[in-house]
C-alpha cells in the first residue's frame, strides 16, 4: 500500500478513538423529591460520612454534628462543587494544545497523456504552533478562576454551618421560651384567684381582676406563640440540614457551644481573622489574580502564532513534497481592543476586592461591637436576676412568718419570672452576637487558634 494512503487510514482511524459518548441523565421532578423527602440523620451512608471525619456514634446531635449533615445533604454545597468541576475542567481545557488540521485534495486532470494515472492526489497537515506564552498564561488564568470557585465552595460550606447554627440556636431559644411561659402559667392563674378572692371580700377594685384575667389570657397567647416557634425553628433546622421536617422531629439535639467563646473579641485581632479566613476575601484575591493573567493572555496575543504546514502530491504518479509557513499579519489592528477590555476587566476585579474588603471591615467592626455590647447587657440582666432571687426569697420568708400575704409572693415569681425571660432574650442576642462575629471572620471563636489552623478543609462530595 502507498505510504500516503496509509497515513491516510492511520488518522482517520485516529479520529474514531479517545471519542467522548454522549449519556443523557433525565432529572425528574417527582424522582427527586421522593429522595429529598427520604433523607433520614440514620442514613448509613452519613455514618460512614462522620465516622471519617472523626465523629464517634452518639445518640444526640450538637451543632458539630449537624454541620456536617448538613454538608453531606446540602444542595446548595452539590451547586458550588459542580462549579468547582466546571472550573477544574476549564484548567484541562487551557492546557491543551491546539490540535492540527490534515487535508485531502484529490484532483482529476481530464487531459493528461496516455500512461500516465490522470489523478493529482494532495496530502496538506497543519501544525499550529502558539508563541509568546499564551498557553501558559491562558492556564494560569483558569487556575485561579479554579481557585476562586474552590474558595466559593469553603464559603458556601460556612454559609451552611452559618444557617445551621442560626436556627439551633433560635430552636433552643423557642423551647426555653416555651418551657418558661409553661412555668409562669400557673403563677399567674393563681395570682388571678387570689385577686378574685380580694375582689369577693370587697378587699380591691374589680379591675384589678380583670387586668389578672387579662395577664393570663396574654400569657395563653404568648405561650401558643412560643409553642409555634419551635415548630418553625425546627423546619429552618430542616432546611439548612437539607432534611425534611420528618427527619428532625424525634432527634435528641445539643445546644452546647452554641453561645460559646473565648476573651472578649478586640477589633484588631478579628480584621486580622477576616483577612485570613474569609473565603470571599481569597477568593475576590484570586479572581484579581485571573483578570491579570488574562490580561497577559490578551498582550501576547500580540505576537501572532505560527502554523506549519508540510504536503505530500501525487500528482499524475510523481511524489512532491512542500512545506509551508503561515502566520496572521497585524495589519489592521494589534489586539488594542482586547488589550483595553481585558484591563478594564483587571481594574473592575480591583475596584469589586476592594468594595467587599470595605464592606467586610464595617461588617467585622459592627459585630465586635454588637457583641461587646450583648456581653455588657446579659452581665447586667445576670446581676438584676441575681437580686431579685434574694428578693424573690425574702418575701417567701415573710410570708411563711406571716408577715406578707401569698399574692406578694405569688407576684414576686412572676416577677422573677418576667426577668427569667428577659434574662433569655439577653442570651438569645448574645449567642447571636457571638455567631456575627463568627460570620464575619469565619472561624469558630471557641476554637484556639493552634486547632483552627490545624483544620482541613473537608467538604468534598459525600
Amino acid at each position: 500500500m502507498p505510504q500516503p494512503r496509509l497515513l491516510l487510514l492511520v488518522f482517520a482511524a485516529s479520529l474514531l478513538t479517545a471519542c467522548a459518548t454522549y449519556s443523557p441523565k433525565v432529572l425528574n421532578p417527582a424522582t427527586t423529591r421522593t429522595r429529598l423527602e427520604s433523607r433520614r440523620l440514620n442514613d448509613p451512608a452519613l455514618e460512614r460520612y462522620l465516622a471519617d471525619r472523626g465523629q464517634s456514634v452518639t445518640r444526640e446531635w450538637d451543632i458539630s454534628r449537624l454541620t456536617l449533615a448538613a454538608l453531606f445533604f446540602s444542595p446548595e454545597l452539590d451547586i458550588a462543587r459542580a462549579q468547582l468541576q466546571e472550573a477544574e475542567a476549564g484548567v484541562r481545557t487551557a492546557q491543551e494544545r491546539p490540535n492540527p488540521a490534515f487535508s485531502f485534495s484529490p484532483t482529476y486532470n481530464t487531459g493528461g497523456a496516455g500512461g500516465v494515472t490522470p489523478w493529482i492526489l494532495g496530502y496538506a497537515l497543519n501544525l499550529p504552533l502558539e508563541t509568546g506564552g499564551k498557553r501558559g498564561h491562558r492556564t494560569a488564568e483558569t487556575r485561579h478562576r479554579s481557585e476562586a470557585a474552590r474558595l466559593h465552595l469553603a464559603g458556601a460550606a460556612w454559609s451552611v454551618r452559618s444557617r445551621v447554627r442560626l436556627a439551633l440556636t433560635d430552636l433552643n431559644a423557642a423551647q426555653a421560651t416555651a418551657e418558661l411561659w409553661r412555668g409562669q402559667m400557673p403563677l399567674l392563674a393563681d395570682a388571678a384567684r387570689l385577686v378574685e378572692a380580694q375582689v369577693g371580700a370587697g378587699e380591691v377594685s374589680p379591675l384589678y381582676a380583670s387586668q389578672a384575667r387579662i395577664a393570663v389570657n396574654r400569657a395563653e397567647l404568648a405561650a401558643r406563640e412560643s409553642e409555634r416557634a419551635v415548630s418553625t425553628a425546627r423546619s429552618r433546622l430542616a432546611e439548612a440540614l437539607g432534611v425534611p421536617l420528618a427527619a428532625v422531629v424525634d432527634v435528641r439535639l445539643s445546644f452546647l457551644g452554641l453561645s460559646e467563646a473565648t476573651e472578649p473579641v478586640g477589633s484588631i485581632e478579628a480584621r486580622t481573622w477576616a483577612a485570613q479566613n474569609r473565603a470571599d476575601i481569597l477568593g475576590a484575591l484570586a479572581k484579581y489574580a485571573a483578570a491579570e493573567s488574562a490580561l497577559r493572555y490578551e498582550i501576547a496575543r500580540q505576537y501572532p502564532d505560527l502554523n506549519l504546514g508540510p504536503g505530500y502530491e501525487l500528482d499524475q504518479g510523481a511524489g512532491k513534497w512542500s512545506l509551508g509557513i503561515g502566520f496572521t499579519l497585524p495589519v489592521f489592528h494589534q489586539n488594542q481592543g482586547a488589550i483595553a477590555a481585558a484591563e478594564a476587566r483587571r481594574a473592575v476585579a480591583a475596584a469589586q476586592f476592594i468594595a467587599l474588603q470595605n464592606r467586610v471591615l464595617a461588617e467585622v467592626d459592627r459585630a465586635v461591637s454588637d457583641y461587646s455590647a450583648a456581653r455588657g447587657d446579659l452581665e447586667t440582666v445576670q446581676a438584676m436576676r441575681a437580686s431579685l432571687e434574694t428578693q424573690t426569697k425574702t418575701v417567701r420568708a415573710q410570708q411563711l412568718a406571716g408577715e406578707t400575704s401569698r399574692l406578694d409572693l405569688v407576684r414576686a415569681q412572676i416577677e422573677l419570672a418576667d426577668l427569667s425571660r428577659a434574662e433569655l432574650d439577653t442570651r438569645l442576642r448574645a449567642s447571636r452576637a457571638i455567631a456575627a462575629v463568627e460570620d464575619a471572620v469565619q472561624r469558630p471563636l471557641a476554637w484556639p487558634e493552634a486547632v483552627w489552623r490545624s483544620q482541613p478543609l473537608r467538604i468534598t462530595a459525600p
